[in-house]
């Protein structure tokens, strides 16, 4: 308030300055506008002289005495008038008058030199009458005179009002102003007395607050000690005593920070000091710990210790606040706590473990159980023999469905599923999957329609296994729960947006359908459309419920809508990423490098089978890269020592070294971290485990595709971004034999559609064939099952690679035969009717060779 009364008179001076500075402003306009009414009566007086002399100089007969008089006020009213004008600039209204005067005068002077300039004689009387036109020139300018004159003085009065108005203003607000200020410092001389009073009032109840305060930390059952920046104990609470018992007596807390022994919980370790609270507030930090151990007479006492520093306005440490809770309980339940999350954790861990051990067990024997009744199914049966063979079939075939869903489910619930993020063509992966269910479909007289949108990206980044597990699973079921009709799965582009595709891919059946109520519940475990659908249909509903989780896990969402007995349709929505440009082109099986290009990738391919060593190093070189061969575990090691590789491509079984030994001796004996990718015809998961625990980084079944092996060697980095040069033509197309014994298309599409190299893989296989069928042939004569086995070994790739199907189930059944360690009596039979069935095939083939190297 005090400042307030002393801003006022600053306040009131400054008015006054502005107030005097408006009124001599107002009044030197007030001076402007009387100069402007003087000059224009002076320019009216001059105007009527200028009338009179030239009256006089006409009447007198042209006195030059009344001449040169004119001319003078000829002058003065020119100086009069232009003074005016540049005084009234500011205006206007006024300006624009004048310049009318200043015409009319100017008019007025021409008429007046004119009548000068007349040389007429005679009476004087005479020549007046020629002078009225300059007179009317000077009523006109009267006129306009007056009428400036009258503005003048209308502004004059509210100029003169208004310099009146700022003078009372301006000693008005000066003896307001002043007034308040007096009021204003009296005011604020009562408020400091007031202030003083309440001072002292407020001092009193401080130091009660004080003793309060001291109270209420008395009372608190947290220990809390006061030091001062020297380590003096300035304050402790009873709750300190009571923990550190006559240790809280010390007068200095670094003394009783010395008495006292600090451990480390649950090591055990001594404290360090740098990490103490109270030696950490000291330098000016607050802390706060939960793991400090107090021996104190004998006991063992966990603590919550934490320590704030108190600083004055300066930013000066004044003292230290530190505070510790007996948390010895807490401790306890914690560390018991930990105890028993780590053993859930283990059990949790045995129970994953159980779960796929006891999965991969189960699934052992019944590969066994399916194979055999598969070969019992080839053998002479009655009709009822025949339907029980069919039944054990069917329930081989469910077991294992159920275990695999159990896996699945385990992993999903451990978290153990890891997605990959690799390039895959949405087409390709459909097309597998039309051909994989296609005989199932056939099976139940079902229509099997594949819908693929043609405007999908080529390649797009994801995990395609994933993807074919649910659809795989969908569609499944779809053909499981139709009895007539159709199975159709439609795959659509939704839209493209940030480089990602919107993909929509529905199944959609015309089996039983699902019942309302039951929809809501359609993806939950153990939950299927009714009790007869268990029943008649069997399984364990998982399926839906692991679909449900892979498609969350992949960011997509799934719906479902159904009308019994119509059928149902589960649409399922992914977003997935546009693989880059570089990527499609290296995805490209029919691209090439130029020959500088080839040297940036090494592959060393370790095969013992000619025709598949003939596949793969026309595979790697249609990729670009290139390639060197070993036939056995031991060449390749040898030449590894020799040379240097960026990827090993592994057979397993071989002659002198198989491709687990390999691998051993490559990473413990060579110290090679090389990536190795296993190639075997079996595609068994625990065939891809053992690979793995081998030292092996990955698995390509055979017979692979060229964009699987391209998308492996993308997969671990391997490529360099390299630009290609140009595409190959398109591959000529080979005749095709009759469908019913041999088709060319599952080659040509392991060879990336070159016809050249899929003519001289059949010439391969004609050529080696007939030898190996005698070597079975002598095997069968001298009972040798394992010559057996290895001989069939070296045949499963190359027939699975010619899509002969009826030799590979054959081929599957005899070695599993062997691997159970059958004898010759079980083994032989079949072993009669293989080599039947592939000799059988020998001519289509050959035809389709002979048709092949006529059309080049």
């Amino acid at each position: 308030m005090l400042a307030v009364g002393l801003l006022i008179p600053i306040l009131i001076g400054i008015n006054s300055l502005r107030t005097t500075q408006r009124i001599v402003e107002q009044n030197e306009w007030l001076i402007h506008t009387h100069l402007v009414l003087q000059k224009t009566q002076q320019l009216q007086a001059h105007i009527i002289t200028l009338d009179n002399d030239l009256r006089g100089y006409l009447l007198s007969n042209r006195n030059h005495f009344f001449k040169a008089d004119y001319d003078r006020n000829t002058r003065e009213i020119k100086a009069y008038l232009k003074q005016i004008i540049t005084l009234t600039a500011a205006r206007p209204s006024q300006h624009n008058r004048l310049l009318a005067v200043d015409r009319l005068v100017q008019q007025k002077l021409e008429h007046g030199e004119f009548l000068f300039s007349q040389n007429t004689t005679g009476n004087g009387l005479a020549h007046l009458d020629s002078v009225e036109n300059f007179v009317s020139l000077s009523t006109q300018l009267f006129n306009q005179l007056k009428t400036i004159e009258t503005v003048e003085n209308d502004l004059l009065n509210v100029r003169a009002a208004s310099s009146e108005q700022s003078a009372n203003y301006a000693t008005t607000s000066s003896l307001v102003g002043a007034a308040a200020a007096l009021l204003i410092i009296l005011w604020a001389i009562y408020r400091l007395f007031q202030t003083l009073r309440d001072t002292n009032q407020l001092n009193k109840k401080l130091a009660q607050s004080e003793q309060q305060l001291k109270q209420f930390l008395e009372a608190v059952p947290v220990s809390i000690m006061v030091t001062d920046q020297e380590g003096t104990l300035y304050y402790a609470n009873q709750a300190s005593m009571k923990t550190f018992g006559s240790l809280g007596t010390s007068k200095n807390y670094t003394e009783l920070l010395r008495k006292v022994e600090l451990y480390q919980y649950p090591s055990g370790n001594p404290y360090p000091i740098e990490r103490r609270p109270a030696y950490r507030a000291l330098r000016g930090e607050a802390s706060q710990v939960d793991d400090i151990e107090v021996h104190i007479d004998g006991k063992k006492i966990q603590l919550m210790s934490s320590a704030s520093p108190v600083f004055d306005t300066d930013g000066t440490l004044q003292y230290v606040v530190s505070s510790s809770i007996d948390i010895s309980e807490r401790a306890q339940s914690h560390f018991r706590l930990e105890e028993a999350k780590e053993m859930a954790e283990q059990a949790a861990r045995l129970k994953q473990n159980f779960l796929a051990n006891m999965s991969h067990e189960i699934r052992t024997p019944l590969n066994s159980v399916i194979g055999f009744s598969n070969l019992l199914e080839h053998t002479p049966l009655n009709t009822e023999q025949a339907d029980y063979v069919k039944l054990i079939q069917t329930a081989g075939k469910n077991l294992l469905t159920i275990v695999n869903d159990i896996l699945d489910i385990s992993k999903i619930e451990a978290g153990m599923i890891d997605l990959e993020s690799i390039p895959f063509n949405i087409h390709s992966l459909t097309a597998s999957l039309q051909t994989m269910l296609l005989p199932a479909a056939a099976d139940k007289n079902l229509q099997l329609i594949f819908e693929v949108d043609a405007t999908l990206p080529s390649l797009v980044l994801g995990d395609p296994t994933r993807l074919t597990q649910i659809l795989l699973n969908l569609l499944s079921n779809a053909i499981k729960f139709t009895k007539e009709g159709s199975v159709s799965a439609h795959i659509v582009n939704q839209g493209i947006r940030d480089e990602s595709v919107r993909v929509r891919f529905s199944v959609k059946d015309t089996g039983i359908g699902i019942d309302a109520d039951a929809l809501p519940h359609i993806f939950e475990r153990f939950r299927q459309a009714s009790n007869f659908t268990t029943r008649f249909y069997g399984g364990t509903g998982l399926g839906l419920n692991i679909v449900k989780s892979l498609t969350h896990m992949l960011g997509g969402s799934i719906n479902v809508s159904s009308e019994p007995g119509k059928g149902s349709e589960f649409t399922i929505e992914l977003t997935y990423p546009i693989a880059p440009e570089s990527i499609r082109q290296t995805m490209d099986p029919g691209v090439a490098l130029t020959d500088s290009e080839t040297k940036l990738l090494k592959i060393l391919a370790v095969e013992d089978n000619v025709m598949n060593q003939r596949l793969v190093l026309q595979v790697i070189k249609r990729l670009g890269y290139q390639a060197r061969l070993a036939e056995n575990g031991q060449q390749a090691l040898d030449m590894l020592q020799e040379e240097n590789f960026d990827l090993i491509l592994m057979d397993i079984q071989m002659p002198i070294m198989d491709g687990y030994q390999t691998t051993y001796h490559i990473r413990h004996t060579l110290r090679s971290n090389i990536p190795i990718i296993a190639m075997t015809a079996h595609a068994l998961a625990s065939e891809r485990e053992q690979c793995l625990q081998a030292g092996m980084n990955d698995f390509l079944p055979k017979p692979f595709q060229m964009e699987d092996l391209q998308r492996m060697i993308l997969h671990y980095g391997l490529h360099k971004d390299v630009q290609f040069s140009s595409l190959l033509e398109p591959a000529t197309a080979l005749p095709s034999s009759n469908p019913a014994t041999f088709s060319l298309e599952p080659l040509l599409n392991s060879v990336g559609n070159d016809a050249e190299l899929a003519l001289e893989l059949l010439e391969i296989y004609l050529d080696k064939t007939p030898k190996e069928l005698d070597e079975l042939k002598l095997a069968l004569q001298d009972k040798d099952v394992p010559a057996i086995g290895r001989t069939l070994h070296t045949q499963k790739a190359p027939a699975m690679m010619m899509g002969l199907t009826k030799i590979t189930e054959q081929n599957l059944s005899i070695e599993a035969l062997v691997k159970a360690q059958k004898g010759i009596e079980e083994v032989g039979p079949l072993v009669d009717t293989y080599i039947q069935t592939v000799e059988s095939e020998l001519p289509a083939i050959q035809d389709v060779l002979q048709r092949g190297l006529n059309q080049d």
